[in-house]
């Protein structure tokens, strides 16, 4: 048989049963406190021309995007980001006394990678983006929302890291090196390569960036990790982006979420969209960040309208996989009526929802099979206007 007629696209995957009903327990989770924020949603089109992420500079190449073409040749896309399309939105189509804006998302990116073991290629993300507002209270509002999602999960322990994007620019700016060379420092530093980052330093070591961008993968902990990074450079741009971290931890900390926030100055990803604040979040035992996001103030601007904003994305699909959540009620009774009994039997199931499910069998004997096959508890039977409840034994 052909394997391709029974298998999925490297990448995706079936969600079975147990693991959708958990997935679905997230996303609404994730919703009911986006929504109860003020949040209001948002649903951008699956296919985007390719256009929109040239415009945008999109910082996903573009070997990286599913692409076809529609009847006419024009070269569409399979939505790689949500944050680029809502941009478009809000800067083609709503007006500026609509600003600021809070929006959210709860839909799906597709990303090709060349790494299909372990790498989804189909992801599910819930987002907020602030768009319109600026400034400390701006960043804590999303934080505070980031925080607030990742809490309701009600899962494992979970962390947010924070760092600035003006600090690792600052620095690799004062050591004036080609774009090439400062890229190869910044994958050094995302991926705290110590020996590499030393090595491509090495050169520069008379500079004055060179102490601290050679420290900066080790520049991860508590509120400590600011008065390193302070004494190890006089630049003061690096210097007003440590002021700001410091107040924006004092804040979260006033506001009971300082056990959850850390630092981590080595967060260099995706450096080009970042203009300030940069967030990274991670639950229970995940390697990897299931929440991302930060402050992007230049992206609106490129679609024609200079919009300060600031946002996150989760990956519902990791979130739901790195924790152990407990399971929704499930139900516990199965109802089998006579057809003449369909009205009481369904009220019946109304009214205790979740607990309740009605059989869809023809006679008792098949109802009762199929609680026990099933698991449930009690078998309700309604016949000639009665209720019946018979215990399910294994």
């Amino acid at each position: 048989m052909n394997q391709y007629a029974i298998s999925t696209p490297e990448g995706s995957r079936d969600r079975l049963f147990a693991a959708t009903r958990l997935f679905r327990q997230n996303e609404r989770r994730i919703r009911n406190v986006l929504e109860e924020r003020g949040y209001d949603e948002i649903i951008t089109p699956s296919l985007e021309y390719y256009d929109v992420f040239v415009q945008a500079g999109s910082s996903i190449g573009q070997e990286k995007m599913y692409k076809l073409t529609d009847r006419n040749g024009r070269l569409l896309v399979l939505r790689p980001d949500n944050t680029t399309p809502i941009a478009r939105v809000v800067t083609t189509k709503l007006d500026d006394d609509a600003l600021p804006l809070r929006l959210y998302y709860v839909q799906k990116v597709h990303r090709a990678s060349s790494f299909h073991r372990g790498h989804s290629t189909e992801v599910m993300q819930a987002g907020a983006e602030l768009l319109g507002a600026k400034g400390m209270m701006a960043d804590l509002d999303i934080l505070t929302a980031a925080f607030e999602a990742l809490a309701a999960v009600k899962g494992e322990p979970f962390r947010i890291e924070l760092s600035h994007a003006a600090i690792y620019k600052a620095l690799i700016t004062s050591l004036d090196v080609d774009a090439e060379t400062a890229e190869r420092i910044r994958s050094h530093i995302e991926n705290k390569s110590y020996a590499a980052l030393g090595d491509e330093l090495e050169p520069y070591k008379d500079r004055e960036a060179y102490r601290a961008l050679k420290a900066m993968p080790t520049l991860f902990g508590s509120g400590e990790v600011l008065e390193e990074v302070s004494r190890l450079t006089d630049n003061q741009e690096v210097l007003d982006a440590v002021s700001y971290l410091q107040e924006l931890i004092e804040a979260i900390t006033a506001a009971g979420f300082g056990e959850n926030v850390m630092i981590d100055l080595g967060s260099v990803q995706e450096i080009d969209y970042y203009t300030g604040m940069m967030i990274r979040g991670y639950m229970g035992g995940a390697g990897s960040p299931v929440l991302v996001g930060g402050r992007y103030d230049n992206l609106c601007a490129k679609f024609g309208r200079d919009i300060p904003a600031t946002g996150f994305a989760i990956d519902i699909d990791a979130l739901s996989d790195s924790v152990d959540l407990k399971k929704e009620i499930t139900a516990q009774e199965l109802v089998f009526c006579e057809i003449k009994d369909l009205k009481a039997a369904l009220d019946y199931v109304h009214d205790n929802s979740q607990l309740a499910e009605l059989a869809p069998c023809n006679t008792e004997e098949e109802a009762m099979q199929m609680a026990r096959k099933k698991g449930y508890r009690t078998l309700v039977i309604f016949r000639d206007g009665a209720v019946k409840e018979m215990e399910v034994q294994a």
